[in-house]
């Protein structure tokens, strides 16, 4: 059967590796990815027509495939193996114009191929299974898509072209270990220190998973926290901390587990807290409200200077959820 299938969640919690890991063992030929962005066009999908200089200095025009054309085409080349077109970041791009009239090739009848036809001679032309210009899409073909919960208001997509797609929401709980099929306790999961004012030797451990999920609740919390929507959340793979560095957070040797501390601080201060501010605080805090952030901090360039040495975190979240929840997701087997 095919797929037609759209992973959404929170940014960070690892849609593209699910992927990923859902087409472990497609050959390379088979799948054909794409990153949707702003400016990403239908002749960028699916071909356009181009000059060419031939060697006799002449120059004709001549059409170009684009990733669509060319997965459709290896698609009717051999119905025996299956197909997939991987638009990863599918929400970034204007997909009404993007797809066009290729839209009406995404209802599927009873034997999963395209339930209505569309013309396209030069798609058709690249095609030599195809007797005539209409194009369908064949059940070995398949198109997989990510979108960013907090990325859908860059381009709405209409509910029309939305139902045509099963939804699978990929969830911010740290991830599950394949094998066992409980939570991988040590994969991006380094012990990281939170201060709880300008003397370190008083600083909170704790580690990833729980630190982020113990934000997440922050962000959500209506009574206690900010009261924000499922969509400012972060994945666990929002900061990608690495094998290595995860395990020398750990080490024995106080000095490498220094070093480690110094570099999971550098890429926090450099990858969440500009998320945190302009996203999940925002604009939304003022005086009186709950704050994610301490009220001594009163710019970002305080809080960028102030991480890794001194208190940054607000009483409300330090002690109402992080503190409870410090080891909630502890990390075995480093």
């Amino acid at each position: 059967m095919y797929e037609q299938k759209i992973y959404f969640g929170a940014p960070g919690t690892g849609k593209s590796h699910l992927i990923q890991s859902r087409l472990r063992g497609v050959k390379p030929e088979k799948i054909f990815r794409v990153t949707i962005h702003p400016e990403y066009t239908y002749s960028d999908f699916v071909g356009q027509i181009l000059p060419e200089s031939l060697p006799d200095g002449s120059v004709r025009f001549s059409f170009h495939a684009g990733p669509f054309t060319d997965a459709l085409a290896e698609a009717y080349s051999d119905y025996s193996e299956e197909v997939y077109l991987v638009l990863e970041e599918l929400s970034r791009g204007n997909v009404s114009a993007i797809f066009g009239d290729i839209f009406q090739l995404l209802d599927r009848d009873g034997h999963f191929e395209s339930r209505y036809p569309v013309r396209n001679r030069n798609v058709a032309d690249r095609i030599v299974e195809l007797a005539t210009d209409e194009i369908r899409l064949p059940s070995n073909f398949n198109i997989l898509c990510t979108v960013n919960m907090n990325d859908q208001n860059v381009f709405p997509m209409d509910t029309a072209f939305k139902r045509r797609f099963s939804w699978e929401y990929v969830p911010t709980a740290p991830a599950i270990d394949e094998r066992t099929g409980r939570r991988d306790a040590a994969l991006n999961n380094p012990r990281i220190s939170i201060a709880l004012d300008h003397d370190r030797s008083h600083d909170l451990e704790t580690n990833w998973q729980s630190f982020y999920m113990a934000l997440n609740r922050f962000i959500t919390d209506k009574k206690n926290g900010l009261g924000r929507s499922e969509d400012k959340q972060v994945g666990q793979f929002f900061v990608d901390f690495g094998a290595r560095l995860t395990a020398m957070s750990y080490a024995g040797d106080p000095a490498e587990a220094a070093q480690a501390k110094e570099r999971i601080d550098t890429l926090i201060r450099n990858k969440l807290l500009l998320y945190l501010w302009q996203d999940v605080q925002g604009n939304s805090a003022f005086a009186g409200r709950t704050q994610l952030f301490d009220a001594a901090v009163g710019s970002y360039e305080e809080l960028y200077a102030r991480y890794g040495s001194d208190r940054v975190y607000g009483q409300e979240f330090t002690e109402g959820f992080l503190k409870p929840e410090a080891m909630r997701y502890p990390c075995t087997g480093v």
